[in-house]
């Protein structure tokens, strides 16, 4: 076996917030951060979150930052994947998210174990493209989030990488 197979360059780093337009002008004010997407209220309902149907409402920003795109994300009820690692760790640093072309064979190998559970699956009928967020333990304490290529996915992760320029 040749090993995993090698993830693509980083799409975006997943950052969770207690209030998206407070840390895009503190991240403006104090790093020079833009330009940015304005925030926007997303749910998503079409998913499990650690194997079981959820809502996951979430208000989201984008903003360009050294070079790397940011993703604010804003916990809008208090049972979803951000809300407890804001109870449980507070504002920071949540996932790494990649655009790949071998959607399975990328989640199998950012899984590791076959068992290793989903923090959120993305994977089912009712979403634009599949994605996953694959659970923190498989990579060191960093959630690992992957979105299948596709011409869907392309579009809405080309206008964001646009912020860079």
């Amino acid at each position: 076996m040749s090993g995993p197979p090698r993830l693509p360059r980083l799409y975006h780093v997943g950052w969770v917030v207690r209030d998206c337009a407070a840390a895009l002008e503190e991240l403006s004010a104090r790093l020079g951060a833009g330009p940015f997407r304005s925030p926007e209220e997303l749910r998503f309902d079409h998913v499990l979150v650690h194997g079981k149907p959820a809502s996951v409402p979430l208000r989201i920003a984008y903003v360009a930052l050294g070079g790397v795109v940011v993703e604010l994300l804003e916990p809008l009820d208090d049972r979803s994947p951000h809300a407890a690692f804001l109870a449980e760790r507070g504002e920071g640093m949540h996932h790494l998210a990649f655009v790949v072309d071998d959607f399975d064979e990328q989640l199998a190998a950012v899984r590791g174990d076959a068992s290793t559970e989903l923090l959120i699956d993305g994977t089912g009928p009712g979403n634009p493209w599949r994605w996953a967020y694959a659970d923190a333990s498989a990579a060191r304490g960093t959630v690992i989030e992957l979105w299948e290529r596709t011409p869907v996915s392309e579009a809405q992760s080309g206008s964001v990488l646009e912020l860079l320029g």
